[in-house]
């Protein structure tokens, strides 16, 4: 029994990227869409390391632009705008965490502008690149903007996390290796992505 089993999990079927589950309402499809796509993950937990490094209280402005961010790409998405196609995109948001997750290693002060354009453009990249392609008119804004609250709120935890971890010096060395990890993990999917076709 437990072959038959174990022969129909290997069975091929289709799979489509940034496509919504069946059964879920738009918004929580939307809610759901960052958690199962690594590129945002990675580039989500990349940048709340490196705002709660750089401190919270301290750049909030920085939180502000990646939120506007986010719901400008998302606008922009549910409009039909695109970079130029989704590997691109894809692409372009794991270069962005790959960055953002060597400063999270680096843990060298930022000025407030430079977090500040850096909120900005993950929060584009990732809004952009949050659309589902199956799904169309209102469906699609409501889930973009279920993906726009949780990639928000997916933010909060690892900043929280580097925040709460600057207390100690080897908690700090802690948030350091998590980027380490981030950025290999960023380059891994890169070299993945931009292999050849065997």
């Amino acid at each position: 029994m437990w072959r038959l089993a174990v022969l129909l999990l290997a069975l091929p079927a289709t799979a489509w990227a940034h496509s919504p589950i069946e059964g879920l309402g738009d918004f929580f499809n939307g809610m759901l869409h960052p958690v199962f796509v690594p590129a945002h993950l990675l580039l989500v937990f990349a940048l709340g390391l490196l705002i709660g490094q750089q401190g919270v209280f301290a750049n909030l402005t920085a939180i502000w632009s990646y939120l506007l961010g986010v719901l400008i790409g998302a606008a922009l998405a549910g409009a039909g705008f695109t970079l130029t196609d989704a590997s691109i995109q894809e692409l372009a948001v794991l270069l962005v965490a790959m960055g953002v997750a060597l400063l999270v290693v680096l843990a060298a002060p930022l000025s407030r502008p430079a977090l500040v354009l850096l909120g900005l453009a993950a929060g584009l990249l990732l809004g952009l690149d949050s659309v589902q392609a199956e799904l169309e008119g209102t469906a699609r804004h409501v889930a973009l903007f279920g993906s726009a609250v949780a990639l928000y709120l997916l933010l909060l935890y690892p900043m929280a996390t580097a925040e709460r971890f600057s207390v100690h010096p080897w908690l700090r060395v802690g948030v350091r290796i998590i980027g380490s990890w981030i950025a290999a993990s960023a380059l891994l999917v890169l070299a993945l992505l931009l292999a050849p076709a065997a």
